[in-house]
């Protein structure tokens, strides 16, 4: 390919990929896969791959970039990628093999030193790669705000959750820099200025606002008026009603934003505002409409289910759980229910064609005995009603997941949520295995409440 067919294949994927016509994008992307000879155009069809989350093809393509690299320069540039490919693809032993090659060479570069620490945390090794970080920070002081952004795991693990949040969310940017670089706004601070409003921008996914929408009622008890600023586009619109019905004021503009006021970015809320693991959990902050036409039949217990996410979403390839792993270890005498637009779901009962809200998903939780799920915003919807939940979440655990608690249970929701962690990479079973007996205890007491009441 010459370069200027490169640089309009770019143009036209990333067109798809925006007009909702992602797959269009892949096949065209597999096509030009299949002309491509030389690194260049597997590292620039790679590039496309990872920027529309096509995790595969990104993977195939950095291995055939190493393997037709010739020089020693090269083989290097290609290992590092493909060591970035096999991370996104859930395969840290194998970027570990890669990074040993690296340091073999250059013992002495910082990024893939960091590199091969985070891959030991990825495999399990946690407190290793804890101790590696702190021996770079005395090594490397001027480093020590990126490597610190590396320990927000060991300080959740002792109770410093404004540090660790901080810490975790150095990874992230807001969506957009329109607060600080246009409107030239303060930060807010968390000190109390009554009347005056802060304007939170709803970075992360909708899971992630669903988490922290709760923070709101915090702010206005210091007196100030909290504002979500979120996008009115599809994936985020009817999330946005259904915040409003709960009494949470959104903007999905700009243009009237006072910029006199204060912003802050929505995942860095419990930090700003000093919270303390005792301060998370207030009881069930969401309410569903119950509405007639989501109303559910049958006398079954009914389990409510959700194996992966958003799969465009950058560490999807951690969290997913083939369904019929799931479904077997789960009682074949319930009723389940695959919650999420999506439908297709072999073994199940699919509410694909019944869900076309937010607020029908809650109503379909809502009549749920309980929810099991991969960590998923289903999860964080439930836990915001209150709902018996078990989320089963991979050694690379999000945030909220890494607490001083050593049992199931999680400080940001109630005492009925239950946290399954994976021990083992890619393997599910012990989590799902804990998952069945806790599921299997539930049926038995819904049992004999019901023959109580007979």
């Amino acid at each position: 390919m010459k370069p200027v067919e490169l640089i309009g294949l770019k143009s036209i994927v990333l067109d798809f990929v925006n007009n909702d016509k992602r797959q269009m994008a892949y096949d065209i992307l597999d096509y030009f896969f299949k002309k491509s000879s030389s690194m260049n155009e597997f590292d620039v069809i790679g590039e496309l791959s990872l920027k529309t989350e096509y995790r595969d093809l990104y993977l195939r393509c950095a291995e055939r970039s190493y393997a037709v690299a010739y020089t020693s320069e090269q083989k290097f540039a290609a290992r590092t990628n493909l060591i970035k490919a096999y991370n996104t693809m859930n395969w840290p032993e194998k970027a570990l093999h890669y990074t040993n090659i690296q340091l073999s060479i250059a013992p002495n570069d910082f990024d893939m030193i960091c590199q091969y620490i985070a891959n030991i945390s990825l495999c399990g090794d946690k407190e290793k790669a804890e101790s590696m970080i702190q021996e770079l920070i005395v090594k490397f002081p001027e480093k020590e705000k990126e490597l610190d952004a590396m320990l927000s795991g060991k300080y959740l693990r002792e109770g410093q959750l404004s540090r660790g949040i901080q810490s975790f969310i150095e990874v992230f940017k807001p969506r957009h820099k329109i607060f600080e670089e246009q409107l030239k706004m303060k930060r807010w601070n968390g000190i109390s200025y009554p009347s005056k409003t802060v304007y939170v921008d709803g970075e992360g996914g909708i899971g992630d606002e669903i988490i922290n929408i709760r923070f709101f009622d915090e702010i206005k008890r210091r007196g100030m008026n909290p504002v979500l600023c979120s996008p009115d586009t599809k994936f985020y619109k009817d999330k946005n009603n259904l915040f409003r019905r709960h009494g949470i004021e959104v903007k999905t503009e700009t243009f009237s934003i006072d910029n006199k006021q204060f912003w802050l970015p929505m995942m860095s809320l419990p930090a700003t505002l000093g919270l303390t693991e005792d301060d998370l959990w207030k009881g069930a902050y969401l309410e569903p409409l119950r509405q007639e036409k989501n109303k559910l039949d049958g006398d079954k217990f009914k389990i409510g289910i959700k194996c992966s996410g958003n799969p465009y979403f950058a560490q999807d390839e951690y969290r997913k759980i083939p369904l019929e792993l799931m479904l077997s270890y789960l009682p074949e005498n319930a009723d389940i229910y695959y919650i999420d637009k999506l439908t297709g779901h072999d073994g199940t009962i699919d509410l694909g064609d019944r869900i076309n809200s937010w607020e029908d998903t809650l109503d379909f939780i809502d009549q749920m005995d309980c929810i099991v799920s991969s960590c998923t915003s289903l999860v964080h919807a439930a836990g915001a009603l209150g709902k018996a939940t078990f989320v089963a979440v991979p050694i690379a655990e999000y945030y909220v997941w890494t607490s001083t608690r050593t049992d199931t249970s999680t400080p940001w929701y109630g005492e009925n949520f239950n946290v399954m962690k994976q021990t083992k990479l890619r393997d599910w079973n012990e989590p799902l295995s804990l998952i069945s007996e806790k599921v299997k205890g539930l049926m038995d007491e819904k049992t004999r409440d019901n023959s109580k009441n007979m």
